[in-house]
């Protein structure tokens, strides 16, 4: 038995069978077994292939659990739907086979983005730390307002690119979704976020941290997510 959208590209075996550089080998855990390749497409497209095995996500909405992967490509299409940058879904799907629960989700590269712990290991002027700043701030917020939770907001899940140019242009994604939830409300969403990425947001230094927490306040409060 198998769950797939039959929206997306190719079907469950073809993705299953396909097999690249291993990126994130995890392997076995409490929680199943779980993995990240690196494929590579005959047009030309990287992609990356999580696939898992006996891995669940628990929630009110799935109290028996529900395959972890497909949970993140929903909060991954939802938050699409919201315009906040995340990877696009080529192919999500869980099937059972022989009483073991399979699931995979295979996304495409973000092309031109970096972590923002990455982007941070090197000197950037302080104008475009500004524009950076800002952005972050608004797609946390549109996030927020919007009731979801990412769950493990750190800066090894934010990701950057600057368009440069007389006036540099800076886009935000988010990766990392697996735990990502939707509240009841803006403030249950923001609280959980706000306080692990306090806790995790070096390597920005304290003076960026300062200005974000101003630039999302601002953003929180307003009327209007720019």
């Amino acid at each position: 038995m198998s769950t797939q959208n039959p929206a997306l590209e190719g079907s469950f075996d073809q993705w299953w069978d396909a097999y690249g550089e291993w990126f994130d080998p995890q392997g076995p855990s409490p929680t199943g077994e779980s993995g990240i390749q690196r494929l590579h497409t005959p047009d030309g497209r990287l992609l990356y292939s999580k696939r898992q095995v006996n891995h669940f996500h628990r929630d009110l909405t799935h109290p028996l659990g529900q395959p972890t992967l497909l949970h993140e490509m929903q909060a991954m299409q939802a938050l699409a739907r919201l315009g906040i940058g995340v990877p696009r879904v080529v192919f999500g799907g869980a099937r059972k086979v022989e009483g073991e629960s399979q699931a995979l989700l295979v996304t495409e590269a973000l092309d031109g983005y970096e972590s923002l712990e990455d982007w941070y290991a090197r000197p950037h002027a302080v104008e475009l730390r500004q524009r950076v700043i800002q952005q972050l701030a608004n797609t946390l917020g549109r996030l927020h307002r919007a009731g979801w939770e990412h769950g493990r907001l750190s800066p090894n899940n934010l990701f950057l690119r600057v368009i440069e140019g007389r006036d540099p242009k800076v886009d935000i994604a988010l990766l990392g979704l697996a735990q990502a939830e939707h509240r009841m409300t803006a403030h249950s969403a923001s609280r959980h976020d706000f306080e692990y990425f306090k806790q995790h947001h070096k390597p920005m230094p304290d003076e960026d941290w300062k200005a974000f927490v101003r630039a999302y306040g601002d953003v929180m409060e307003s009327d209007y997510i720019r």
